[in-house]
């Protein structure tokens, strides 16, 4: 939608008004709403085929944008997507943590959500190509959805057949094969995967201080991530550019995201517990992009300068799968991880509705209200994170003081208590990775 808004998207369905903000917001009500359930649907039944199957539904409900009249229809499209994409960061955070060992899944992590910026470099590009077309049957923006729609199906109906569900029923491994990647994923001490519904370990995530301290770091973050995906091509255009023009001239602002992601996850390889660092250093580039776009409003200031601060501003965008990998590598427990799991995308959805409407149409082009919200709140997200980091440090240390310096032998009973699905904190032997 941030792209089709370029092209009459909003004058052809007749929004006026916050109409558009509204729009953008009813995804994260359904994202939100659908959080439990989506969960729930996830440790019950095998995440591959869950996961294929919202990829195939995410790819209808493009298509459906096809017959749009109306703020109503879109409305009841925007809902129905959010509730299809809720099982999909839970789902991939889940499906990572089952064939990897927690010092390879920071990499894979990141991996997967530099997706999101490569694509909107090809989505970007797309739009560009697909915006030229005119005097046809349908509009530049439907062709944008009608493109996004069925790369989406295919894309789910590859995972249907060929994605595996659990590192002991892959096909392409042997019996020898599959007992040594059940093995090797062994020592995170969290299991692979239990069907089983533990209602006690929901106390352990409401009453684990770490849970919060994530909850405020994505709150602070989300908040400005939700009007920034909505408006940041309204803002980009407000510098002086034409549609056209704010769709290439927003390129560099996905590869600021993509390949910070990227070189993050290579950095993670060869240097241990960068975790907590990557949701704070990040942040620095994006509080120091979002001050100069601030401070040179109704200046003057060249418009192009003013481009180059706002691409700095989406390095935040790399704290995220950060953020998940916390849940993935440091909460153990299947129920534990996925209420906690819950719990974050509930945050995520939260911030994502509220994000819009600090962009007033009052304010527009210029967002001042916006841009300064953004900026305490990514000093915020700062702080946040350095005290988990703290905090972590402290209780690592508290139980290497308590329970003493773990040997190999305390690690493999670690491990067999993470294969019976026991929480970080009933595991004594569980130590937390920065």
């Amino acid at each position: 939608m941030g792209w089709a808004v370029l092209f009459n998207f909003r004058q052809d369905l007749g929004l006026v008004g916050d109409q558009y903000s509204w729009a953008s917001s009813m995804f994260y009500f359904a994202y939100l709403v659908s959080q439990y359930p989506a969960n729930y649907i996830l440790q019950r039944y095998p995440t591959a085929k869950v996961l294929s199957c919202s990829v195939i539904c995410w790819g209808v409900l493009m298509l459906g944008h096809l017959g749009l009249k109306n703020f109503a229809g879109l409305l009841v499209l925007r809902f129905l997507l959010g509730v299809a994409e809720s099982v999909v960061t839970p789902g991939f955070v889940l499906y990572t943590s089952m064939f990897y060992t927690r010092s390879e899944q920071v990499y894979r992590t990141m991996a997967w959500a530099a997706m999101q910026g490569l694509f909107s470099i090809i989505s970007s590009l797309l739009s560009f190509g697909l915006g030229h077309i005119t005097n046809t049957a349908l509009r530049p923006w439907e062709y944008i959805f009608l493109v996004l729609g069925l790369l989406s199906i295919l894309c789910g109906v590859c995972w249907l057949f060929f994605m595996p569900e659990t590192p002991n029923k892959t096909p392409f491994l042997n019996e020898r094969e599959q007992a040594i990647a059940v093995h090797r994923v062994a020592q995170n001490m969290m299991g692979i995967k239990s069907y089983q519904w533990k209602s006690y370990q929901i106390w352990h995530a409401v009453k684990d201080p770490k849970t919060w301290l994530i909850l405020a770091f994505v709150l602070f973050t989300q908040l400005p991530n939700g009007g920034l995906t909505s408006f940041g091509s309204l803002v980009i255009s407000g510098f002086g550019f034409d549609s056209f023009r704010t769709l290439l001239i927003g390129l560099p602002s996905s590869v600021v995201s993509a390949g910070g992601m990227i070189v993050w996850g290579i950095f993670s390889i060869k240097y241990p517990n960068l975790r907590t660092w990557g949701m704070i250093v990040p942040l620095l580039p994006a509080i120091a992009g979002i001050s100069a776009v601030y401070a040179t409003m109704n200046t003057g200031a060249n418009k192009y300068g003013r481009v180059v601060a706002y691409w700095l501003i989406n390095s935040y965008a790399i704290t995220w799968p950060f953020a998940l990998t916390m849940v993935g590598q440091n909460v153990a427990g299947h129920t534990k991880r996925a209420i906690t799991n819950t719990m974050l995308l509930v945050i995520f959805a939260a911030g994502n509705i509220a994000g819009p409407f600090f962009f007033r149409a009052q304010d527009a082009p210029g967002y001042v209200l916006a841009i300064a919200t953004i900026l305490i709140f990514f000093c915020l997200a700062f702080f946040s994170g350095i005290a988990l980091r703290v905090y972590m440090i402290f209780e690592n240390r508290r139980r290497d003081r308590v329970y003493g310096v773990l040997s190999t032998e305390e690690k493999v009973d670690g491990m067999r208590l993470g294969m019976h699905d026991r929480t970080d904190l009933e595991n004594t032997d569980f130590r937390y990775v920065l």
